[in-house]
């Protein structure tokens, strides 16, 4: 789901810097004349600084992020650590929100809300403030980072409170979207399968507009039919 204009811009770098196992889904990209730079899970300050030092040294570097840079990524770090002597382009991509919809059907056709369950950056009081903004406007809602190993109770909070305040809301999850080993499920939540989800997963939930016909989600637009 790369976009042609990010394809260019790996294609034509002469340094890369990125998350290892996002490199890594892109080495045949990168020209063998390029410095790459990479750091496991929780060096995304690390990563940012080496991409400005590139930058600094003369270098057309590329970030690699995973879907859009703007979006729980790594995009606001470099402008905070940069200091306005490098140039800062971000290119857009394709968010797992979009690609997850497309795999369900047609889920997002009216106001989306997105929300990680993250709280490592994020403090868990605040994820439940919003959790009850996405009631109190009646979104569907892209579930990023729904579960992980040592994080298990957010996501049956969040589905526990959508259910509470809206009802038995139509669910998907998509794994590994657009990318190997797909796995595509539909439930209401109270068919839900916690054990289905982990942290490649995006957990779409309805709203209380959405329907599901022929196994797609369908969120109606509105027009007369």
């Amino acid at each position: 789901m790369m976009t042609a204009q990010a394809k260019w811009a790996i294609e034509n770098s002469t340094a890369v810097c990125g998350y290892d196992k996002y490199v890594d889904q892109i080495r045949e990209l990168i020209p063998s004349s390029a410095q790459v730079f990479t750091s496991g899970m929780k060096g995304e300050v690390e990563r940012a600084e080496a991409s400005v030092r590139y930058a600094k040294e003369g270098h057309t570097v590329c970030l690699v992020c995973g879907g859009d840079p703007s979006l729980y990524s790594l995009a606001s770090l470099v402008m905070q650590i940069g200091d306005g002597t490098a140039e800062i382009e971000v290119i857009p991509g394709v968010t797992a929100a979009m690609a997850a919809s497309a795999r369900l059907g047609a889920p997002i056709s009216d106001d989306l809300a997105i929300i990680s369950m993250s709280d490592l950056l994020t403090p868990w009081e605040v994820i439940k403030k919003r959790i009850d903004a996405v009631n109190l406007g009646d979104f569907v809602a892209a579930i990023y980072n729904p579960k992980s190993m040592k994080r298990t109770d957010q996501i049956v909070y969040a589905l526990d409170s959508f259910y509470r305040s809206r009802g038995d809301l139509i669910i998907g999850t998509v794994k590994n979207a657009f990318r190997d080993n797909e796995q595509v499920k539909i439930s209401t939540i109270s068919g839900f399968d916690y054990d289905f989800v982990d942290m490649t997963s995006i957990v779409m939930a309805g709203c209380t507009k959405t329907i599901l016909k022929n196994g797609r989600m369908i969120t109606p637009r509105g027009y007369p039919i």
